[in-house]
């Protein structure tokens, strides 16, 4: 009797358990406005893997929602060796000792996302996120937490992963040329929070290959005007050899061929329209979201 007792018991918490194919590392509740590809995006997972994992048949979602998010993608809950406020961290944001801000100055995010609070505590309101490269203005500085503005509005971040350098730390190596890449710098950094515009060109709005013609086109460099033919011209170069000034490129669209350019900053860093507007991003994030296609580099940018 007790065997079959303990038998039943132990099959009880075996239908409990998740499967390895439908494994997670958290749960997201669905607000308005949400969307999948949203959610992916803020996750650093892909919309295919969030409907496989929660058993979804379509994108529709309701407000209230709950759903799994898959093995290895970023947690809402944050993790142990961060504060609770960072979604995820780089080890060097982590162990960096915060920079000194300024009020009335800008500042730029370094983690891959940090929630924005309403006060200055982790129990207050969370009334959005903001994402790796991100500038923000400064209102007022603290040593744990600093006032930013946010959306028309004043909230708080916490001041460690706020840095003064609006760009990131990139590398100038091997013959490249760092006067044009400095140059480059200074066409694209005024770019920064452009909106995404499909087929755009101008600063009034850019899409990928758009805001990549039009930075080379100021270096007096003529590149093809989509990602597909940016990509079949230039020069190929292996990802590890990759320099600052060099296009990689991706397939976002899950079609099967190039429909993404991003320039590449060095140390893991680039720069592009990303669907939202320009800005920085990590080489790490896209490789884990879209198939990589390659590095290509023009001559002229050598």
């Amino acid at each position: 009797m007790k065997l079959t007792s303990k038998l039943l018991t132990s099959l009880a918490l075996f239908t409990l358990l998740p499967t390895a194919a439908h494994a997670a590392s958290g749960v997201y509740v669905v607000s308005a406005g949400d969307t999948l590809s949203k959610i992916a995006r803020e996750h650093q997972t892909t919309v295919s893997q969030l409907m496989q994992v929660n058993q979804l048949k379509s994108d529709q979602l309701s407000i209230g929602q709950t759903l799994s998010l898959p093995e290895g993608s970023l947690s809402t809950g944050g993790a142990a060796d961060v504060p609770l406020d960072v979604v995820a961290a780089s080890i060097d944001s982590a162990n960096n000792e915060p920079e000194e801000l300024t009020a009335g100055e800008k500042a730029r995010v370094t983690v891959d996302v940090l929630n924005v609070r309403k006060k200055a505590s982790t129990d207050a309101r969370i009334l959005g996120k903001l994402k790796f490269g991100d500038v923000v203005e400064v209102v007022e500085t603290g040593s744990e937490w600093t006032k930013i503005e946010f959306e028309d509005d004043e909230a708080y971040v916490f001041s460690a992963y706020l840095s003064p350098k609006l760009a990131p730390d990139v590398a100038f190596a091997g013959d490249v040329d760092s006067a044009s890449l400095h140059r480059l710098e200074s066409i694209f950094e005024p770019l920064l929070k452009t909106p995404y515009v499909l087929g755009g060109t101008t600063p009034d709005g850019f899409d990928c290959s758009g805001f990549t013609s039009y930075v080379f086109s100021r270096l007096g460099v003529t590149l093809p005007r989509t990602s597909e033919d940016q990509f079949r011209g230039g020069v190929s170069i292996p990802l590890e050899q990759a320099q600052p000034g060099d296009l990689l490129f991706y397939d976002s669209l899950g079609k099967g061929r190039v429909s993404h350019v991003a320039i590449y900053l060095g140390n893991g860093t680039i720069v592009h329209a990303n669907g939202e507007d320009v800005r920085y991003g990590k080489v790490e994030y896209m490789h884990k979201l879209y198939p990589f296609y390659g590095v290509k580099r023009y001559a002229e940018f050598q």
